[in-house]
């Protein structure tokens, strides 16, 4: 198994086996916490061997630097199938949220687990911006 995309973003979409990713980010930020990001996605994309079809538990956890559980816990489970004729197969997951919620600024990390071993994470910056008169910078919510 090969974990090709996790990545966290503005959007997306599966469409007939087309990973869609809008906006790939590496950081929020916010005047005040707790800081809220009203809407954003989770893309997955693992690449199974033939050797690896069946059913797979998939699960996402935000972790703060202490590595105590914060935000949603997410998981799906998946059922491996790989076509006739071919060695291995990718498959995608879309995790859309809603109101994902940080206690205080920081780093997080985005763990990707598949079937209880974490197999890809990502650093997630919550930073403080400064009030200001100013045009809103790219991390910003």
């Amino acid at each position: 198994m090969f974990v090709e995309i996790f990545s966290i973003c503005d959007a997306a979409t599966d469409y007939g086996g087309r990973l869609n990713l809008l906006g790939a980010f590496e950081g929020i930020a916010a005047s005040s916490a707790p800081i809220v990001r009203e809407r954003c996605s989770l893309a997955v994309r693992i690449r199974f061997d033939a050797s690896e079809t069946g059913s797979h538990k998939l699960e996402v956890r935000f972790v703060d630097k202490d590595g105590k559980a914060v935000g949603p816990k997410m998981g799906a489970n998946l059922t491996v199938k790989i076509h006739a004729g071919r060695t291995s197969g990718a498959h995608n997951l879309v995790l859309n949220i809603n109101r994902l919620q940080f206690p205080a600024f920081g780093t997080y990390d985005i763990q990707l687990l598949v079937d209880g071993e974490k197999r890809s994470s990502l650093p997630l910056l919550v930073a403080q911006t400064q009030n200001r008169n100013r045009l809103r910078s790219s991390m910003e919510n």
